[in-house]
């Protein structure tokens, strides 16, 4: 009770209420931190500082009719927010409030007085504080596992089923931690009784959204707001999407003109234009998330959250303090949000803004009196390690897209099981789904893309019959899984292995025995296998299907307790990156071989939303920038339990190869096995040039032979190979080989000139070579070959097995014939430049150190 007159009649809830912190207005900032607005970045409200596109503005400045009341029912703009949301969401569903805040105080009067209201702190402040002011009963179930800041779910039902939880209310992306809820979690709390309201204030910047289940759900409630995407969050309009039965209740007791007329033409102008507002707004700023998140890595003490809003959370971390952060930004104009006490002290939130707001930002960071020192292992270009504060450990490899290319394999089992039952689905349909999320499962996938076309579709068990029997083959039919090949070199796979001394783990949606049929296909388990030769893998029914972040961290387990922030994963779509950032995992993307610049742009452009740090180009090479420090041969740590080699497992029981070994200084050996070949090779960089060479082909022997000669390497060769056929698998396996002992033999590449160039005739023809020894494969082999055999070997298998050679050893070369009548002559030349130029770049040189400024090859 209060002994105030003045107060005697508010309620006594509200005497003590705890405010609510708003943002204050620019004028009253400058104003108090003595800056003008011009060279305030503020970045404390996830607002988008771009504003309204002009035709918004011209829209309001056209308004007419303003001395008349707007139209309660909202029925234009409801129809426009229906176009907008598509699918099957009609007006009926939709109902708009000043700003999503409106709607949440309706939704909170929906249900009983005093019901539960169930949020997930930390969050959005408005749940609780629009609560206590019902007088619900608040009832918070805290976020776990900082920093991936995960729901806990089976907390979140407890409070439903046994605490009187009516509304649970879940923002997605997350503020401030900017993480998505995912489907399972959303089908999980649905299917009690409750109402889930799903904010998605920024669902226009992450891409994910809960809008399709609510045909499933009729408990289901999605908030949206123009705030923040369409740069109107000084008009203040926001809209729910929910079961038309919810929204008739909602537009019965709303107020009856709360849209007014120019926040109306606003939001129906800015929807006219929402492509536009994309490609110039919305892109942008997540461009600028990137940038800004790379800058940051200068200041050590700065640990982000990851992120899919068009905001970053980030820990801070000692010699600097987050309220003298957000203290002494604030007086060099930079607003960035500070949260003094709970779940979040010692952390802050930094809006996306425009470049001019990041460069104000860094400004003011680097004129801090602490030290700026750089993190650890952190590239000088790419974007930000999201969670790997510390350098990375750990790697995780998603399957197809990534290791294998399954264009004509599980893509090409989609679209003739499709056809099977009489539907067409493209590649570009494929690529759609994939992009569109919750697309892990190919049996799914497809059972999903036939019964969009068909009005009594075959059961799940039935598409899955018919798509194995495509995909694994029959008794009359080779299996679509023999047409994969492996995207990245093995020979890079090794160097990340021994980069990665807590191991690589697999994490796909493919059953467990097809998995292992492709490692073995490239005799790569040993790679990502245990002491006991054990393949560290997740696979499909092993943990819920990615977006959920399960599968990622039961592969985190598998390797031994890995902390997330030491570990990489890299996969090709939207639902690897918010798996991986919901893990606390720096999430990687990499284009899929063969896709047109249009289509990579695209796909660029959603795994980014999707979270990715950085997005690599197919085949991943620049992954070593990441796993930037080569661990000598005594620091490398083997994987969990292992024995043997260091950093190289153990193969298991049933593997087609004994993989590489070192053989001492400048040694190096493979054995190759596989349904074409069977290959030994070994080199030794340090020989006389001695070779023994038997691959069945003559002319292929004698231009090995060369390389020997004139390098000085020490070349051994034995290769029995299908040659029955043709030429090609013998010639692409040898080059593979010979490259890996190559790769194996030069080590940590210390000590060495690293460049070598050569110009060598023979007779008329004239071939110049150029070599880097470089750690990044790259191959320009151009002979200029005239006719289509030498010998026993087709000249297109003599330019391949260059390429292989040199993708496989991961060097940079360059061979071009400059002109020859003769192709035996033209090839002679070629191959003894290419040895001369190797001669030069593997010559010791003891002051050379790392002959990288990078510091590694």
């Amino acid at each position: 009770m209060t002994t105030d007159p003045t107060l005697q009649f508010v309620r006594s809830d509200f005497l003590d209420l705890p405010q609510y912190s708003p943002i204050q207005p620019l004028d009253v900032v400058a104003a108090e931190v003595g800056v003008p607005i011009e060279r305030l970045a503020k970045l404390d409200a996830n607002e988008n500082l771009y504003g309204p596109m002009p035709e918004v503005i011209e829209a309001v400045r056209n308004t007419e009719y303003m001395h008349i009341y707007p139209d309660p029912a909202q029925t234009y703009l409801r129809q426009d927010l229906a176009k907008y949301i598509g699918g099957s969401i009609g007006p009926e569903h939709i109902c708009a409030g000043v700003g999503s805040d409106e709607l949440l105080d309706l939704l909170i009067r929906l249900v009983e007085p005093g019901a539960g209201i169930v949020s997930a702190p930390p969050t959005f402040g408005m749940y609780s504080f629009l609560g206590k002011i019902a007088r619900s009963q608040v009832l918070e179930v805290p976020r776990i596992n900082a920093p991936a800041f995960d729901l806990d779910v089976d907390g979140i039902i407890d409070q439903v089923d046994n605490h009187n939880g009516k509304l649970v209310f879940i923002a997605s992306p997350n503020n401030p931690t900017g993480g998505l809820m995912t489907e399972d979690q959303v089908r999980k709390i649905c299917a009690h009784n409750c109402i889930l309201v799903v904010d998605e204030a920024y669902a226009e910047f992450s891409g994910g959204s809960a809008v399709g289940l609510m045909d499933e759900f009729p408990n289901l409630v999605v908030l949206r707001t123009f705030s923040k995407w369409a740069g109107l969050a000084g008009l203040r309009v926001g809209f729910s999407v929910a079961h038309p039965k919810l929204t008739e209740k909602l537009l019965s007791i709303k107020q009856p003109y709360n849209i007014n007329v120019a926040t109306e033409a606003a939001a129906r102008a800015a929807l006219r234009v929402k492509d536009k507002i994309v490609e110039e707004h919305i892109k942008p700023i997540l461009a600028e998330r990137t940038r800004m998140l790379v800058l940051l890595q200068e200041f050590a003490w700065l640990t982000p959250v990851p992120s899919v809003a068009n905001f970053v959370l980030f820990k801070v971390n000692a010699p600097m303090d987050a309220g003298t952060l957000h203290k002494e930004l604030r007086r060099r104009g930079v607003l960035v949000r500070y949260y003094p006490k709970g779940a979040l002290a010692g952390y802050i939130r930094i809006s996306c803004g425009r470049p001019r707001d990041t460069d104000l930002l860094l400004d003011a960071m680097r004129d801090l009196d602490v030290p700026a020192t750089p993190m650890p292992g952190a590239a000088a270009t790419g974007n930000v390690p999201q969670a790997a504060q510390r350098p990375p450990r750990a790697l995780l490899l998603d399957m197809d897209g990534v290791l294998a290319e399954v264009s004509q394999s599980y893509r090409q089992a989609i679209i003739r099981t499709a056809d099977a039952f009489g539907v067409e689905v493209t590649s570009a349909d494929i690529e759609a789904a994939k992009l569109e999320g919750d697309a892990n499962d190919d049996w799914k996938l497809t059972h999903k893309l036939v019964a969009a076309k068909l009005s009594d579709a075959p059961s799940l068990e039935t598409i899955t019959a018919k798509f194995q029997e495509f995909y694994l083959g029959t008794s009359t039919a080779t299996g679509l899984r023999d047409l994969e090949s492996l995207i990245p070199s093995r020979a890079l796979l090794v160097e990340l292995r021994k980069r990665a001394p807590l191991g690589i783990a697999i994490v796909t949606g493919r059953p467990r025995d097809e998995a292992l049929y492709f490692l073995d296909l490239y005799n790569l388990r040993s790679l990502v296998s245990d002491g006991a030769g054990q393949p560290i893998m997740v696979c499909m029914h092993e943990a819920p299907s990615k977006p959920d972040p399960a599968p990622v961290r039961l592969a985190l387990e598998r390797l031994g307790g890995v902390d997330p922030a030491e570990a990489v994963m890299v996969g090709d779509t939207p639902d690897d990156m918010r798996a991986a950032c919901a893990a606390g995992v720096r999430a990687v993307g990499v284009i899929t071989p063969g896709a047109t610049a249009e289509s990579a742009k695209t796909v660029e452009g959603a795994l980014y939303s999707a979270g990715a740090a950085q997005v690599l180009a197919p085949g991943f090479v620049d992954l070593l920038e990441v796993f930037q420090a080569p661990m000598s041969k005594a620091a490398v740590v083997a994987a969990p339990g292992s024995a043997g080699t260091p950093g190289v497992a153990p193969m298991g029981a049933g593997t087609k190869s004994k993989g590489n070994a070192s053989l001492g200084a400048r040694q190096g050996a493979v054995q190759r096995k596989t349904k074409e070949t069977s290959i030994a090779v070994s080199v030794d960089l340090d020989g006389t040039g001695a070779a023994d060479v038997s691959t069945g082909i003559g002319f292929l022997d004698h231009m090995i032979e060369a390389l020997a000669k004139h390098s000085r390497v020490d070349i051994n060769v034995r290769c029995t190979g299908d040659l029955w056929i043709d030429d090609h698998h013998t010639a692409e396996d040898v080059g593979i080989a010979l490259g890996e002992a190559f790769d194996a033999a030069l080590g940590s590449r210390k000590g060495i000139v690293r460049w070598g160039y050569a110009l060598c005739p023979l007779d008329e023809a004239l071939s110049r070579a150029v070599v880097d020894i470089s750690s990044r494969p790259y191959a320009e082999i151009r002979f200029g070959f005239r006719r289509e055999m030498i010998g026993t070997i087709s000249t297109e298998m003599l330019t391949h097995f260059v390429q292989s050679f040199v993708t496989s050893a991961r060097l940079t070369v360059h061979v071009h014939c400059l002109h020859g009548e003769n192709d035996h002559h033209r090839s002679e030349s070629g191959f003894k430049a290419l040895a001369v130029a190797l001669r030069m770049s593997i010559s010791p040189d003891a002051s050379a150190g790392v002959p990288s400024t990078k510091g590694v090859l």
